[in-house]
This record gives C-alpha cells, structure tokens and sequence, in this order.
C-alpha cells in the first residue's frame, strides 16, 4: 500500500457502489479509493438487507484501513453513511487525520424523514413516485417486474436505514473538516443545506455545482476539483495532491 490518503465512498439509496464508479476512477490518481457496498444488491446481492444504520456501520467499520489520513465521501443516503463512519473512525483513532464529504442529502440534523417507508406493507406507489422525482426510476425499470420490485425493496430498506439515525448519532463532528455539495437543480433538497455548518467543530465548506441528485460525469468532475481546493486551502493533507 503507498502512502496517499484514503477515500471511502459511500452510495445512495437504492444503489449499489458502481454508482460511483466514474467518480472513483477520476479520484485514483490521488487517493487510495474504496467504494463501500451496503448488503443486498450489486456484489453483494445474495445477502440478506438491513435497515438500521448500526447495522451499516458495524458492517463496514472493519473494513477501513487502519492508517494513512481518511476521507469519507457520500452521496445522498452515503452521506449519512459517511458522516457515521467519520464519527466512529473519530472515536477509535482520535489524532487520525479524517475529512467528510458530503453530496446531494440535507444535514444530518435536519433529515427529511420517510414514514411511508417504515410500515410493513410498503405502498408501491410511494415509493416509486419517490424514486421518480429524483430521476432513480428509468423507462426500462418500469417493464421488468421482477427487477422493479428488487429495486424497491433495496430502496425501502435504505430509507429505513435513514429514518433510523437517532439524534446521538447527529451530534457535531470533533476535529473533522466537511465539505458539503449541493445543486440548486436537485429535487430532493429544498433550500441549500447550509446547515451542514452546525455538524462539525471544524473547518466547513458549502460548495454548488450544477446537474440534478445523482452524479454525471461532469459533475464528478466539478466535485473533484472543488475537493482537491478544499484540501489544499486547508492543508489537511499532502500539497501534491
């Protein structure tokens, strides 16, 4: 292993790592770059899903490397994701360099909170509205049943995860710089999440770019370059990044 900074990457709901794909290609050059996968889809379809958010940190925290400065890196419920995976990498290694990233999700605090999700028999329609408005469900989805009723049963599960953080688990951040991204473009988010700022005792940044929720290519290269200044104006790690 050389000796550049980690970045742990973390996916939206409903997804799996390999949206993130295109962004970790374009961070390789200059971090180490591992993209999480939360239980039951993609590589890791057969196992069964959860929806508490414990369960996703106890299943990810062993999976961090243990040296070498961190950056978590979230998009959307990966956020959430991200921000409990920096708190608990905070509490095990607290001289450790961490940094968080946080894309396209309101702060942790101030969660939008999905009720419709929690129920035993999930309406459908819910969430395929739900889905619908933030662009997740294309054409092709919506005529194979067989794999739309997959992807809506990760989706609920993953809604459940979000709607399971307690107020302990939004406490601020010690020690640990946040970038927070946003465009106005995106449905989910109302208003600029600019209370991001109240989630960390550190350095803060908000940042826009354009483009809807979910990351294009070009955005994934507006997010690079605005998470190489934030390092560097900061100098929270090497100047050669």
């Amino acid at each position: 292993m050389n000796n550049r900074p980690h970045l742990a990457m973390f996916h939206h709901a409903g997804g799996n790592a390999a949206a993130l794909n295109h962004l970790a290609k374009i961070f390789t050059p200059c971090f180490n770059v591992i993209q999480f996968e939360m239980p039951g889809r993609g590589r890791r379809r057969k196992e069964p899903l959860v929806n508490d958010i414990s369960l996703v940190v106890d299943d990810f925290a062993p999976r961090l490397p243990s040296c070498e400065p961190i950056i978590f890196l979230g998009h959307s419920l990966g956020a959430y994701i991200a921000y409990l995976m920096a708190a608990h990498c905070r509490s095990r290694e607290p001289s450790r360099q961490i940094a968080l990233i946080v894309i396209a999700n309101d702060p942790i605090h101030c969660r939008q909170k999905y009720t419709f999700a929690d129920s035993v028999q999930i309406p459908d329609r819910q969430l395929i509205c739900f889905a619908s408005r933030l662009g997740q469900l294309p054409d092709w989805l919506r005529q194979e049943p067989r794999l739309l009723d997959q992807f809506l049963r990760v989706l609920a599960a993953d809604l459940q995860v979000a709607d399971s953080i307690s107020p302990s688990d939004a406490a601020p951040l010690e020690d640990i710089p946040l970038l927070a991204i946003y465009s106005r473009e995106d449905p989910l988010l109302q208003a600029p999440p600019r209370r991001w700022r109240e989630c960390t005792r550190y350095y803060f940044e908000l940042a826009e770019i354009s483009g809807g929720h979910f990351i294009s290519e070009c955005q994934g290269e507006q997010i690079r370059k605005i998470t190489l200044k934030f390092i560097h104006k900061y100098n929270l790690y090497r100047n050669d990044l």
